[in-house]
């Protein structure tokens, strides 16, 4: 993926290093209302001082008798909106019906919060003793923490973290409770651009547990590529606001129904409202497979970690000067169950052709092998960087693994800036 303006931002919470208690959602409460009685107290101080001064009020004072007979006249509430007769629900009812089934999903380390998202309750398993969650990936992907589920009356639960997919962001997390209240999923394939959509989750931690906003669906099939990973799925997009929290929450149709788990958004200052979910039929696949298995099945890999070498300024010259393909990679990592670790591949090493064909894009490989088998060959023309900038073109073979999480090409644009320069004097 190239390095631009438009590289998205998964959800994860920030890390807090001090030794804080959790956000408690009363506490916000109550500072608020102290700060709107001062704001009252202010307000009605002015106006008695003017009153005093003889120079307060805009109108004039008149009689009761010249009054009469004006009121306020208050008309009996109703209730907001019932249901439809296509059996869409008001926005009131959605949050009534889903709000339930989207907890918090707090990571601590040391007995310190280091992190918070959202989760969505999927249902119970056949034991009737086991409450399954679909989170992130993102938030669970954490080493030395552990995970817990807090409801939002802030009772929690211990959970295991069952699987997790870096590849598509989408995490399953187990608790050994029952009681909890599943969510109704609906078909995203049924989703079309315009229709109105709902983000339910815990944008800034539990101090905003539960938060509900609305907006349209944008695309239902935008290409989309998280700053952790080269993989590039179709997500939904809308405009729904979210924010880091909402990771793993939910994002529900007009009919009370989950059909996304939102994940990401374009973090920028020049753009607003631009979100995107996981399809919730793309959920399914995976979470089937890492209820059963603990991964997903029959994906391949290649197994490695890398830069485009347009974002780097030593690598942008060298292509320059040796007039090497624009897409050209540089190996940033090469795992250890890579078949590129049995060849003369070496890390800083350009990648810049596959089977004969030059990279013209960054994003030109990762295709290739998204389309890819286990199993399947492929021949690699590398370019080796010398200190005087130019280079030595070899080739090299390798099959594709078994992808069990990890993405397939991890894309390390994100790190461009601190990526050390192998061949530097």
């Amino acid at each position: 993926m190239e390095n631009n303006d438009f590289q998205t931002e998964n959800f994860q919470e920030k890390d807090n290093n001090t030794n804080r208690k959790k956000p408690n959602g009363s506490k916000v409460f109550v500072a608020l209302i102290v700060a709107i009685l001062l704001i009252a107290a202010i307000a009605t101080a002015v106006v008695l001082v003017r009153d005093k001064d003889g120079k307060g009020g805009t109108g004039q004072t008149t009689s009761s008798s010249e009054n009469a007979g004006a009121s306020l006249n208050i008309s009996d509430s109703k209730e907001y909106g019932s249901s439809n007769a296509d059996g869409t629900l008001s926005t009131v009812q959605i949050a009534e019906k889903v709000k339930p089934s989207v907890i918090a999903v707090v990571l601590y380390r040391n007995n310190t919060v280091a992190g918070e998202g959202s989760g969505v309750v999927m249902g119970v398993d056949k034991s009737g003793k086991n409450t399954y969650i679909i989170t992130c990936a993102h938030i669970v992907d954490t080493a030395g923490v552990s995970v817990k589920v807090q409801l939002e009356d802030e009772a929690e639960y211990d959970a295991t973290v069952v699987g997790y997919d870096t590849r598509t962001d989408v995490a399953v997390i187990r608790v050994e409770a029952t009681g909890f209240t599943a969510a109704e999923f609906g078909d995203s394939n049924a989703l079309q651009v315009g229709e109105p959509v709902y983000a339910i989750g815990n944008p800034g931690g539990t101090a905003f547990y539960g938060s509900f906003t609305g907006g349209y669906v944008s695309a239902i099939d935008r290409p989309t590529s998280t700053s952790g990973s080269g993989y590039t799925m179709e997500c939904i997009q809308h405009d729904a606001a979210i924010n880091p929290g909402n990771s793993g929450g939910a994002l529900v149709n007009s009919f009370g129904q989950v059909i996304g788990i939102n994940s990401s958004k374009i973090a920028s200052e020049e753009y607003e409202g631009m979100g995107f979910a996981i399809p919730i039929s793309v959920v399914k696949e995976v979470v089937d497979d890492l209820i059963e298995k603990g991964y997903v099945e029959d994906r391949a890999k290649l197994g490695i970690s890398y830069v485009a070498a347009s974002s780097n300024q030593t690598y942008s010259y060298v292509l320059k000067v040796n007039d090497l393909p624009l897409g050209s990679i540089v190996v940033a990592e090469i795992d250890d169950d890579s078949n590129l670790a049995k060849t003369d591949l070496k890390a800083g090493d350009l990648i810049i052709a596959i089977d004969g064909e030059d990279l013209k894009k960054t994003d030109s490989l990762i295709k290739i092998i998204e389309k890819g088998k286990i199993g399947d060959e492929h021949s690699f023309t590398i370019a080796r960087v010398r200190k005087d900038y130019s280079v030595e073109k070899f080739e090299v073979k390798a099959k594709l693994i078994e992808d069990k999480g990890n993405s397939s090409v991890t894309n390390n644009n994100d790190n461009s800036e601190g990526f050390s320069n192998p061949f530097a004097e």
